[in-house]
């Protein structure tokens, strides 16, 4: 016999698995978490990619993306990622964001003074907290705030029982780090007047990042402990690590043993990584850090994922600082990183 009716005849064999495979309208089987972001994030990549993301300072680089048009990007994908999963997980399942799930009866007020807004929710508890959007300190205001970065805080003002200030800081090349501190305390000093509580900050991405470095900044401004909490969503600090020091300045991150109570959320099985935290590029979390991974890749993830991120950080900001080994059950006590 040929070659050619061989591969003819594995063809057809192939083909045929295939038919008694297929299945209309699907199979009973469930997909793990890591298989539907899979399903979600090649559907997203495929049709959606993301633009290219070169901060505007780097030389001998292709250009970046303007900032406009990555903000664009970020203001369509909660809904992108709520259409995605319906197709590619099927309609009988919840595919609503946090910031449509968790909405309930939030009121907004825009402040211009402090360049936040400010998120007030139905049955406030009188603890407040600053938010900071990530961006890698060049992007993330604009369309991506108003679209898909400040639903989600409002989600976490709701759920929480916390007021929630967030900030639109301004960004580099315009900014140095000096007024981006700045305009954090400025909303600090707003919250402090409103509140005798501790305050909490929530910073996703290089606005984690920022968080930390505020969090500092905030306490040797007015007072040891007047920031109690950190929440960290994916940080970035390699971000901050590689600002040029024409905007960065002197300034370092703190080491994690100087943060406050902190809750640090990991997409993925990525490490601890923290490359800008006094040079060290992995450390071991004191035991006030304690940190959750998620099945996610940064900015995409399965409605479902998002939710239970939101969930706990709301659980985190509404419980007190001895409680908060039992955020979900899950959050490690973790001594090194994974």
């Amino acid at each position: 016999m040929s070659e050619q009716p061989r591969l003819e005849e594995k063809a057809l064999l192939g083909e045929a698995e295939e038919r008694a495979a297929f299945q209309v309208g699907g199979r009973e089987e469930k997909l793990n978490p890591v298989q539907q972001l899979a399903q979600i994030g090649t559907y997203v990549d495929a049709h959606h990619p993301m633009p290219e993301l070169i901060a505007p300072w780097v030389e001998n680089k292709q250009p970046s993306s303007p900032a406009e048009a990555v903000d664009n990007y970020l203001a369509r994908l909660p809904d992108r990622l709520t259409h995605s999963a319906m197709l590619m997980l099927g309609s009988g399942l919840d595919h609503s964001m946090p910031g449509v799930s968790f909405l309930g009866n939030i009121q907004i007020e825009t402040h211009p003074d402090i360049n936040s807004t400010i998120m007030l929710p139905s049955n406030p508890n009188g603890h407040w907290a600053i938010s900071l959007h990530g961006g890698q300190f060049w992007f993330g205001s604009g369309s991506a705030l108003e679209f898909q970065w400040q639903p989600e805080i409002a989600g976490l003002a709701e759920r929480s029982g916390t007021t929630i200030i967030d900030v639109d800081y301004p960004l580099a090349p315009s900014a140095h780090i000096d007024e981006m501190l700045e305009s954090v305390a400025a909303a600090a000093a707003y919250a402090c007047a409103n509140t005798n509580f501790p305050l909490s900050l929530v910073g996703f991405e290089a606005g984690a990042a920022l968080a930390v470095l505020s969090s500092r900044h905030i306490n040797d401004v007015f007072g040891a402990d007047t920031v109690e909490k950190l929440a960290l969503m994916f940080p970035d600090f390699s971000a901050f690590a590689e600002l040029p020091e024409r905007f960065r300045g002197s300034y370092n991150l703190p080491a994690p043993e100087h943060w406050p109570h902190t809750f640090w959320q990991i997409a993925g099985t990525e490490p601890t990584r923290v490359q800008g935290l006094a040079g060290s590029r992995e450390v071991e979390l004191p035991p006030h850090v304690r940190k959750k991974e998620y099945v996610s890749r940064q900015w995409i993830s399965t409605p479902e994922v998002a939710r239970e991120r939101i969930a706990d950080l709301a659980e985190f900001l509404r419980n007190p600082v001895e409680e908060q080994g039992n955020i979900q059950g899950n959050i490690t006590d973790s001594a090194s990183p994974s």
